[in-house]
């Protein structure tokens, strides 16, 4: 909590549609319970199901251009360390895959050492289930826990990761052609797979929790949708 609270700090008085603290009780001292925050209410919904997806990844391409151009403080992203994917000795193919080649050859990859792409600011978990809507607009930014400052490839392909797995790897190409042309800055491809590659067995189950019925899910064929776009991106790596 200690950790959003001085995030939303940060960003407050940036542009983005953020929440204002009201009121915190870090260790439920008041309360007599759990640690307690107190936020302003944001207008919008979470729109899983966009009328309009050409407009609606134009928005979420819009944002992330929006937050990158920002110069705020935050501590340089360590891969394999602040982050949850595994370490890179023990990154497996995960159950459903259709060719595991193709993510042999990613974790190859992987054993490069990263490169240096410039460091933007990261919101760290800009997923379509942290942002809410209004009227084909973004209202809401939410989930302040884990920013840094790192490649811009990281927040957006996070998203890719997520559009792939619960619509289609083409909806994740056309966000990263999107947001390049919005941004005029070219997505790394190390750092793009590096992302894409946070899909693991867990996480179908995970992306349908948060998804909370607010669209279908297909479970089964989430695997190989991901596969699609870590192969896009592999097919970048030159």
């Amino acid at each position: 909590m200690q950790e959003e609270i001085a995030n939303l700090g940060v960003v407050a008085g940036s542009g983005l549609p953020v929440p204002t603290i009201l009121a915190a009780d870090t260790d439920g001292a008041s309360t007599g319970d759990a640690p307690t925050l107190l936020m302003s209410r944001l207008p919008g919904h979470i729109d899983l199901n966009p009328a309009a997806p050409r407009s609606w990844m134009t928005r979420i391409a819009e944002l992330a251009a929006l937050l990158h151009s920002l110069d705020l403080p935050a501590t340089t992203f360590r891969p394999w360390t602040d982050s949850w994917i595994a370490p890179l000795d023990e990154l497996q193919v995960p159950a459903g895959a259709q060719n595991p080649a193709v993510w042999r050859a990613a974790f190859e990859v992987m054993a490069a050492p990263p490169p240096d792409d410039g460091a933007v600011f990261l919101h760290g978990d800009f997923l379509p289930v942290n942002m809410l809507w209004s009227r084909g607009r973004i209202t809401g930014l939410l989930d302040w826990n884990a920013v840094h400052r790192g490649s811009r490839a990281i927040d957006v392909g996070h998203c890719r990761r997520y559009l792939a797995a619960l619509y289609s790897p083409e909806w994740s190409e056309q966000l990263r052609t999107r947001y390049e042309s919005i941004a005029g800055a070219r997505l790394d491809p190390w750092w793009d797979l590096y992302a894409l590659l946070h899909h693991d067995e867990s996480q179908p189950k995970w992306i349908s929790r948060q998804v909370a019925g607010r669209r279908p899910v297909d479970m089964a064929d989430m695997t190989s949708r991901v596969e699609v776009a870590v192969e896009k991106a592999l097919s970048r790596i030159g």
